[in-house]
């Protein structure tokens, strides 16, 4: 018989040894050259001693038909909480009555809303680089115990008649309990495997810590009476190493009555259950590690969490190393969270100053269950130098200049300048911006630009038929502020003063103030009677404009986006009461969706619409047409105060750094009462063709070929796909 404290001792490790699937418990020594008859749910394991005549037969007693399922698991977490939780569609999961409709939530953690992140990220696979975490936790549950019983000290027994069988050491209620899980008969021959076979059946039950066999010789046969020992009296239960669920949640859950017997299959399967809880969260170097029962019954459940100890840069030569630890949302000090680390990479990787992102996990140098995280990343140029010149007998000499810096001093700023002079119209267009993402510990966001723009511009009627020629000036500025409110959601106030001007040339059109091409001829009689109708004065002037914009991004990578959703809200108030001389409100709502189809292919699909209240001028009406949003259509060819617009796309690989895309795009924009060559009816267009997609060194390309309802159309432009 076990000593009190040597017997505790035994069961904390043996739930454990359960749990972790490291070893067994119930040892039985046998006559030599002994082999026990095993079933489908036990194992053995003989291990050799110095003593020949012995050798020691180790089983995992026990079954696993008693342990809880997955769901079973859930709803009892779920239970345990006793409140109300949702999936992460917003089905109701557990409501406070404790019904489950839906078995698949888990314990209650702050980070499920980055559960959707899938599972790799930039060839890393989390799931691989800490498999010897949790797996080596969550293992199948079997009832522990040891007994005395040997096939030495049965064989002398063997074949006699069985006259009694009896279970002692327990109520006689509990015993009259117990006498129902053995299969040996009073009448039957004695056999070692029908004794071992009800020692393990009657250790099956989870209350047991010892079951000993004792043989009484009769002048009939034997009797045999199966001597038990209890395991403890519960009375608590304690957690420590817990940081992600409270010890009341994780008490909860466990629900071992106080003043009872404790089941070490019941503990088992609560202690993987809280296993299950931390990988199914995304915690995978958590797991329960240590269990111990004090002299008072009281359970001491140790955890260890996987801390991250540090979040170390590599390979970064330009980037400073807190331009990618501020994006991090897995922070140090914390449990570590695949979810957490997938979306940081995420994160870095959108900075768009590196080709590849890869996360190393390495051991703590302070506790050997904790990690190190290397994020190694491989840089690319992030600056633009652009000098061009041109001539034409139209314009004259031009020259260019641009310079862009997409990570100025490895900060993360972003500048940009462009220049544009010389030409026989003596151009003078510049534009400056300047983008600081990160101006304090918030991610608050504080970006400017001032422009003067003069360019010559073309418009179209509906038909897709040259309707005007002119120059229009563009001068002005703009502040815009951002602000992370979530891990997907920025809210983005841009203030802009604008003004737009309408020039004419009077070496081309000497005769007129205006400048118009329709059906080939000039001329107010022949045109449209743009001076009669003050076209200029209704459409140009100074524009004071306050912009709010909500933003949801899940995207995984927002340059060539595999899986995830952007969706905006934008509303925008341009007042006299800014000093402007338009008064006009604009809203626009967009979203987008991507889901992988295959392991390379995506289908993408974006949806717009808006509408506009007030005397908005032309240049601030919605437009639709051409490569960005209607294929097949003269860019710009619909504009108006209300807009609709959907496209969706196929993309598959070519070959390295080109893709193709299958198309089809619809939309329209209607009503601009100041503009006459544009409808005021809705009307339904659409475009179909197909595309390429080319990575150059200067940007990426597009080239499409567009279907239109009336004609065919080529596309070439240059920047990233929507």
């Amino acid at each position: 018989m076990l000593t009190s404290k040597a017997y505790k001792r035994m069961l904390a490790a043996s739930v454990l040894t359960a749990v972790m699937g490291t070893g067994s418990v119930f040892a039985a020594e046998v006559q030599t050259g002994y082999t026990p008859v095993m079933n489908a749910s036990t194992t053995a394991d003989a291990a050799t001693t110095e003593d020949t005549t012995t050798k020691a037969a180790v089983y995992n007693a026990g079954t696993e038909k008693g342990a809880n399922t997955q769901d079973d698991t859930d709803a009892a977490i779920l239970a345990a909480r006793g409140d109300t939780t949702l999936s992460s569609d917003g089905t109701v999961v557990q409501g406070s009555d404790g019904t489950v409709t839906v078995n698949n939530a888990a314990l209650k953690t702050d980070d499920k809303q980055v559960k959707m992140i899938s599972k790799t990220t930039a060839g890393t696979d989390l799931d691989k680089v800490a498999e010897n975490g949790q797996a080596q936790a969550v293992t199948s549950i079997e009832a522990q115990f040891v007994s005395s019983a040997s096939a030495e000290t049965v064989n002398p027994y063997v074949g006699k008649t069985i006259t009694g069988l009896s279970v002692s050491g327990v109520s006689p209620e509990y015993a009259a309990q117990l006498m129902t899980l053995l299969s040996e008969r009073v009448g039957d021959a004695v056999s070692v495997d029908g004794v071992f076979k009800d020692i393990q059946s009657l250790g099956n039950s989870g209350y047991l810590s010892e079951v000993n066999p004792i043989f009484t010789t009769v002048p009939e046969g034997v009797k045999i009476d199966f001597a038990v020992v209890t395991n403890p009296v519960v009375s608590g239960v304690v957690f420590e190493g817990n940081s992600v669920y409270t010890s009341q949640v994780l008490t909860n859950y466990m629900a071992i009555p106080e003043g009872q017997i404790m089941n070490s299959v019941y503990v088992g399967q609560k202690i993987q259950g809280i296993n299950a809880a931390y990988a199914r969260d995304g915690y995978m170097l958590a797991h329960v590690d240590g269990i111990a029962v004090d002299d008072n019954g009281m359970i001491h459940v140790h955890i260890v969490e996987g801390i991250v100890e540090a979040i170390v840069p590599a390979g970064n030569k330009k980037t400073r190393d807190k331009v990618i630890t501020r994006e991090f949302v897995q922070k140090t000090g914390k449990p570590f969270n695949k979810f957490l680390v997938r979306r940081s990479v995420e994160r870095v990787y959108n900075l768009g100053f590196f080709d590849d992102v890869n996360v190393r996990m390495l051991p703590g140098d302070k506790n050997p269950n904790n990690v190190i995280i290397e994020i190694d990343v491989l840089e690319h140029k992030t600056g633009t130098i652009t000098l061009g010149a041109g001539y034409s007998k139209a314009d004259g000499l031009m020259g260019i200049i641009e310079f862009g810096e997409e990570n100025l001093r490895g900060t993360g700023d972003k500048f940009k300048v462009h220049w544009e002079i010389g030409g026989k119209k003596k151009y003078k267009n510049y534009q400056v911006s300047y983008l600081k993402p990160w101006i304090d510990h918030r991610g608050t966001s504080l970006g400017f630009s001032f422009f003067n723009r003069e360019d010559e511009y073309t418009d179209y009627n509906s038909d897709g038929s040259e309707v005007a020629e002119y120059n229009k000036k563009s001068r002005g500025f703009n502040i815009s502020f951002g602000r992370q409110t979530g891990e997907y959601t920025r809210d983005y106030l841009t203030l802009e003063s604008r003004k737009d001007t309408y020039r004419f040339d009077p070496d081309e059109n000497s005769n007129s103030l205006y400048r118009y091409d329709m059906d080939g001829t000039y001329g107010p009689n022949n045109g449209i009677d743009f001076k009669g109708m003050n076209y200029v004065g209704k459409n140009f002037g100074t524009i004071n404009s306050i912009t709010w914009q909500k933003v949801y991004d899940s995207r995984d990578n927002i340059y060539e986006p595999t899986r995830g959703r952007r969706i905006s809200y934008t509303a925008q108030w341009a007042g006299h009461g800014l000093g402007g001389d338009f008064d006009f409100y604009k809203f626009t709502a967009e979203m987008r969706a991507y889901k992988k189809i295959g392991s390379k292919n995506v289908l993408a699909f974006r949806a717009r619409g808006g509408f506009i209240q007030g005397d908005a001028p032309y240049s601030q009406l919605f437009t639709l047409g051409g490569a960005d949003t209607l294929r097949g259509y003269e860019d710009d060819q619909f504009r108006g105060k209300n807009m609709y617009n959907a496209t969706l796309e196929f993309r598959f690989p070519i070959v390295k750094k080109v893709s193709g895309a299958l198309f089809t795009d619809i939309g329209d924009a209607w009503d601009a009462p100041n503009v006459p060559w544009y409808k005021n009816t809705k009307s339904f267009n659409y475009g179909v063709g197909a595309g390429v997609r080319i990575t150059t060194p200067i940007g990426p390309v597009k080239l499409d070929y567009g279907i239109g309802k009336d004609k065919k159309k080529f596309h070439f432009s240059f920047g990233t796909q929507f």
